[in-house]
């Protein structure tokens, strides 16, 4: 009996214990139930992501979005260079003699001084005469028969003996002096032996004017030294006409010889440059005017063949090519003797990365034009070597791969024509919902290019059509007086130094467009039909187009999307963790009981929710919660709500759903709204969605025990 009231009083007091645990009033629950199994709060959040959802002054919220609906890397046109073969087969026909340049002149003084120091009494009295006269007026007398000293080229330092296979003389004799020079001859002479290379006469030059000749030399046999001699002239004198007397008054004589090439030579090679060569190679690249490239990657490969029957010492240098410290692109190599009908070979690859290269010419106002020096070096015993046409050294320097990462100049003008789909995402930002989940009261779009490139261009943006899941297309239409759709749209160009580039934005107006329409179909996709005119008025002689390898224009597609809306089965998912109890231990002794959903609705739209429990490997467990309706919370006269409306739904847990649930780790709970088809005060509008706007969901239990002694 004893123990039988111990045990009494102990199921008591459990009894007594359960009973306040479940109806405690100062757990603070407002239902007044046993505990929270499970809190989850929903808000537009869970539909869209915070970094593009605003809240506006008034705290309701819109959206901004942007997506790029084309993208072009234009330097992928620009920024390709073709493969370059610097090649060319060096003889002696090719070889080029150095340009000389050359004046002499003789003053009256001197022509005095020759006529006293010639001994003969008549030439030494008009000698005298015409230095005691300097500075005065008087009558000049003739003079004849007067030879002036020869004039000297040198060329010892190259050839000993050329046959000029092509070549020319320039004379110039200016006269300045007071009278007619009359009968001028001169000859060009080889000093050493005698021989004449060519000769002229004169018959008059003018006082003031000069005598302008030209002369080829094409066959002509030239030594090293060469004179020039004036054989002959006269003056006339004046006639007893007074002019002043100006000893420093002079003939000047001015030669050039230019573009000589020979066809064989005799000359001393040691240590002598036998080619030295400046020259250029102009690529062909469309209309396209660069002045400078910077190598992300790229190669040199020399080839030499030799014929000449003595070791060479080649450099090569491609003029303003410089690597990233300082250095020049320069390519030595040693070419050995050729051994009889053997020809001598050299081969060799260098690295051009990291390279920026000049392409101006050597005058520095060329485009694509590489500027090459090539020198070949004879190293022998200083014996005079005979040199023909049939001797020749043959380089090839091969620029292939060229990648840069920068160009300058003029880009050059093009058309590009684009049409097909971009990605839209602007459907997901609504959770997979359908194209008809939303109607929009107001949207902005403005389309912005990013001319990420050092060109100038027009977009002619021909077409965006809004596609959905559902192939549902809303073209957008413009109907505004300057519309952006059909219309040629400026770009300026990007600036450098930094790169900044250049954002040019086009608004479309809502009041004369379909924006409403376009974004209310929720499109994953936008059809485009865009062209791109690059440099559309053409060079303009500034050349500084730029572009960097990874210079971009992008046609971007903005939306400024305020949530004011009307909602057709809006869904909004959120998941959360669920279980029955803190242990196994204590959902293993729960029998069966109530779930109550609590849920608090600040959203002015009425909604139907459903509540779905998983396992912790998210397989599905049971559905609590189907399709069960909360209504929508009320609203002022402005058309907000400022108060949630609770509703609680009580879910039946039987011992065959505490059973399933006895595993659950996580839960779903989805909600779908819908506008109310009749209110009072906001009847049919479009509703913003503010900030504060949520729902707030409890999920408690009142369960029943099982009591094992």
């Amino acid at each position: 009996m004893q123990k039988t009231l111990k045990l009494t009083a102990i199921i008591g007091t459990l009894v007594l214990l359960l009973a306040s645990c479940k109806r405690d009033s100062a757990t603070g629950w407002d239902t007044g139930l046993l505990a929270p199994l499970a809190t989850t709060n929903l808000t537009i959040g869970n539909l869209i992501k915070d970094s593009i959802l605003h809240t506006n002054a008034d705290n309701s919220l819109s959206i901004s979005y942007q997506n790029t609906v084309y993208e072009l890397n234009l330097a992928d046109q620009y920024i390709h260079i073709p493969d370059t073969s610097i090649g060319q087969k060096y003889t002696v026909d090719s070889l080029r003699i150095p340009n000389s340049f050359t004046t002499f002149g003789i003053s009256l003084g001197a022509m005095a001084r020759n006529l006293i120091a010639s001994g003969n009494t008549s030439q030494v009295f008009l000698g005298q005469y015409l230095v005691n006269q300097n500075g005065h007026q008087d009558s000049l007398p003739a003079i004849s028969n007067l030879p002036l000293a020869p004039f000297n080229f040198n060329a010892s330092n190259f050839f000993q003996t050329v046959t000029i296979s092509r070549g020319y003389l320039e004379i110039n004799i200016f006269n300045n002096l007071p009278v007619e020079i009359q009968n001028l001859s001169f000859q060009i002479l080889n000093t050493n032996s005698g021989t004449v290379v060519l000769s002229d006469n004169i018959p008059s030059i003018m006082p003031g004017d000069h005598a302008y000749k030209l002369y080829s030399l094409i066959g002509k046999t030239v030594e090293s030294n060469v004179s020039l001699k004036v054989t002959n002239f006269q003056i006339p004198g004046t006639h007893g006409n007074l002019v002043t007397i100006d000893t420093s008054n002079n003939i000047f004589i001015t030669a050039y010889i230019g573009d000589v090439r020979a066809s064989s030579a005799v000359a001393v090679f040691s240590a002598q440059d036998i080619i030295s060569q400046n020259q250029e190679l102009t690529q062909s690249v469309g209309d396209r005017k660069f002045t400078y490239i910077d190598c992300k990657e790229g190669q040199l490969d020399v080839s030499i063949t030799s014929s000449i029957h003595q070791p060479l010492d080649l450099t090569y240098q491609l003029v303003g090519a410089y690597d990233k410290l300082g250095h020049p692109l320069t390519a030595k190599t040693h070419v050995d003797a050729a051994q009889g009908s053997q020809l001598a070979t050299f081969t060799q690859t260098y690295d051009l990365t990291g390279f920026a290269i000049n392409l101006t010419g050597v005058d520095g106002t060329k485009f694509n034009t590489y500027t090459q020096v090539i020198k070949a070096h004879i190293d022998s015993n200083g014996i005079q070597t005979q040199i023909s046409n049939s001797d020749s050294i043959h380089i090839q320097y091969f620029l292939r791969n060229i990648k840069p990462n920068y160009i300058k100049g003029y880009a050059g003008r093009d058309t590009i024509s684009y049409a097909g789909n971009s990605p839209f995402s602007l459907a997901d930002l609504f959770g997979g919902n359908s194209s008809n989940a939303l109607k929009f009261d107001k949207a902005s779009i403005s389309v912005s290019i990013e001319n990420g490139i050092g060109v100038d261009g027009q977009v002619i943006i021909n077409n965006l059509t809004s596609i959905n899941n559902n192939g549902t297309s809303v073209p957008l239409v413009d109907h505004s007086a300057t519309p952006v759709l059909g219309r040629q749209l400026y770009i300026n160009k990007a600036t450098d130094f930094p790169l900044t580039p250049r954002t040019t934005t086009f608004n479309i107006n809502s009041s004369t467009s379909n924006i409403s329409a376009f974004i209310s179909n929720l499109p994953n996709k936008i059809g485009y039909d865009v062209q791109i005119k690059t440099n559309p008025f053409g060079n303009r002689g500034t050349y500084d187009d730029f572009a960097y390898l990874t210079s971009h224009m992008k046609v971007n597609l903005n939306v400024d999307l305020p949530l004011s809306l009307i909602a057709n089965n809006l869904t909004l998912r959120d998941s959360f963790n669920f279980s029955l109890g803190y242990n196994q231990k204590d959902v293993a002794n729960i029998k069966d009981g109530v779930l109550h959903v609590i849920l608090y609705n600040k959203f002015p739209l009425q909604a139907n929710i459903t509540l779905v429990a998983y396992d912790s490997a998210w397989h599905q467990l049971d559905t609590l919660l189907n399709n069960a309706q909360i209504e929508a919370a009320p609203i002022n006269s402005s058309c907000r709500a400022t108060d949630p409306k609770k509703t609680m739904v009580n879910v039946n847990a039987s011992a065959e759903v505490i059973d399933k649930l006895r595993f659950s780790q996580h839960a779903i709970l989805t909600v779908v709204f819908n506008t109310k088809s009749s209110n009072a005060t906001c009847n049919g509008q479009y509703l913003k969605i503010y900030s504060d706007y949520n729902i707030n969901a409890t999920i408690t239990g009142d369960f029943n025990y099982k009591i094992k002694f």
